[in-house]
């Protein structure tokens, strides 16, 4: 086989573990990246984060980002600073919020450069965001010659997108008809009170499919429901409910949320507090891109100016704001990132609040193992918080039903209009059973689990490259 007939894909990360999103597409002699992101969770996966790529940054001619969440665009600053001078194709919406989530990262890598040496620093991330071009959903772009890309909406959160791929056949494939190779990226599930339901694909002959939650189903009962019990809870208490959430998306929606329930007369008028810069200036991006939220939200937008319009809501982004929440007391809701707990603000109020037995935590989505959000989900009796260890009494429950990850049955109805099976599917970002799970799910279909760092080749046939399987 010509090496200059092939068309491949490179499993750099999210094989066999949920983050590190980081796909190498070799077609011809053109190499371009879907992804680039950070390792996160276990000491041994964020240690990946440190091994050079596979491919060579400066040989590399593009990246197609599927969405800004850090999982998937983490390592673009370090892609850069090793040489990557190429294209970062992506959606509107995400290139705005990469200008907040990657200047942020590079705050953070350097503010603990004492312990662990730095994958990159604030220049690195600005001559990144440099080489962004945003591109329209649905609208055909090319990627290098004989392949072009079309962004669909994902519905994952503001600006994702699962990719549709088409190459031109190479001398060597024997088919006269284009080559179309689908990127799940991150699917939501239709349920978020801002985003639309996600696109739905009709034809891939080759698809690499998202399995977060490939091996259960979410819950069944409104998230709001329980939300609303909490929330009441700690009015009645007169205490805090803390919510640990992602900036972007999970903050939005559960700010929604509680102002739907107030309006709805479920709940009573009630402090909230989303103590998070970044959450707060990426909420200004969701107004500033109102078209691609849902119809009710894009008119909320424009009738009033802002996507969150609750009479309680305080929005903290300086330090002062932040202390202020400590000083007020009493019956408060708090959302502050980071969603698995694992750095920023949120870390303040966990330490202030888990040894009260009248709080709550409230955690509002996936928790990769090992994580301070996994551990007081397993029940943990203390964490270690800021350097001390911190007595866990507070009350502590799990708002699974609000995640932004489609499951199984989700995944299976997205799949619902393709035309005919995939040649070869092949299933990333689940860990555990989650991968298994799902390809007995896909039955009757050709499933692959790959390798971290396995290649396969698509086209003439699909296989694994073993001249390049991991040692």
């Amino acid at each position: 086989m010509k090496a200059e007939g092939m068309l491949s894909i490179q499993f750099i990360g999210a094989a066999g573990v949920v983050t590190g999103s980081c796909y190498a597409v070799t077609y011809g002699q053109q190499t371009f990246l879907i992804d680039c992101g950070m390792f996160q969770g276990e000491p041994a996966e964020e240690k990946l984060n440190y091994v050079p790529a596979p491919v060579p940054a400066a040989g590399v001619v593009a990246v197609l980002l599927t969405h800004a969440h850090i999982d998937h665009s983490g390592l673009l600053p370090r892609l850069s600073a090793a040489g990557f001078k190429g294209r970062v194709l992506c959606t509107p919406p995400t290139r705005s919020l990469c200008d907040i989530m990657l200047l942020d990262s590079a705050k953070i890598q350097e503010q603990d450069a004492g312990t662990t040496p730095p994958l990159y620093d604030r220049d690195d991330a600005l001559d990144v965001l440099e080489l962004m071009e945003a591109c329209d959903y649905d609208q055909r772009y090319r990627v290098c010659p004989g392949c072009t890309v079309r962004f669909r909406d994902a519905g994952h959160i503001l600006g994702s997108a699962w990719l549709e791929l088409e190459f031109d056949p190479l001398p060597e494939w024997n088919v006269d008809q284009p080559v179309t190779v689908v990127f799940s990226g991150d699917v939501g599930r239709g349920q978020s009170p801002i985003l639309p339901s996600p696109v739905r694909p009709r034809k891939a002959d080759f698809l690499v499919l998202e399995s977060t939650y490939g091996d259960r189903l979410h819950p069944t009962r409104p998230p709001e429901d329980l939300l609303c019990e909490a929330i009441n809870e700690a009015s009645d208490e007169g205490t805090a409910l803390v919510i640990p959430a992602f900036a972007v998306q999970r903050t939005q929606d559960l700010a929604c949320l509680v102002e739907q329930l107030w309006e709805d007369r479920r709940i009573d008028g009630v402090d909230l507090f989303i103590d998070s810069p970044m959450a707060v200036k990426a909420t200004r991006v969701y107004e500033e891109f109102a078209e691609h939220l849902t119809e009710e939200a894009e008119e909320k937008v424009q009738r009033f100016g802002q996507l969150l319009t609750y009479r309680y809501l305080k929005l903290c982004e300086t330090s002062d704001q932040s202390r202020a929440i400590s000083a007020g007391g009493g019956a408060q809701v708090i959302i502050s990132a980071s969603g698995m707990a694992e750095g920023g603000r949120v870390l303040h109020h966990l330490r202030r609040h888990l040894p009260n037995p009248r709080a709550q935590v409230l955690l509002a989505g996936y928790q990769c193992e090992n994580t301070r959000g996994w551990k007081l989900q397993q029940g943990a009796k203390s964490l270690e918080i800021l350097g001390g260890q911190v007595p866990v009494r507070a009350r502590v429950r799990s708002l699974q039903g609000l995640s932004g990850h489609a499951d199984y049955a989700e995944l299976q109805d997205w799949l619902g209009r393709l035309e005919t099976p995939p040649k070869c599917t092949f299933l990333t970002h689940g860990d555990g059973n989650a991968r298994p799970a799902l390809r007995e799910k896909l039955e009757g279909w050709r499933v692959e689990l790959p390798g971290h760092r396995e290649r396969w080749t698509l086209m003439p046939a699909p296989q694994l490259d073993t001249l390049n399987v991991p040692s």
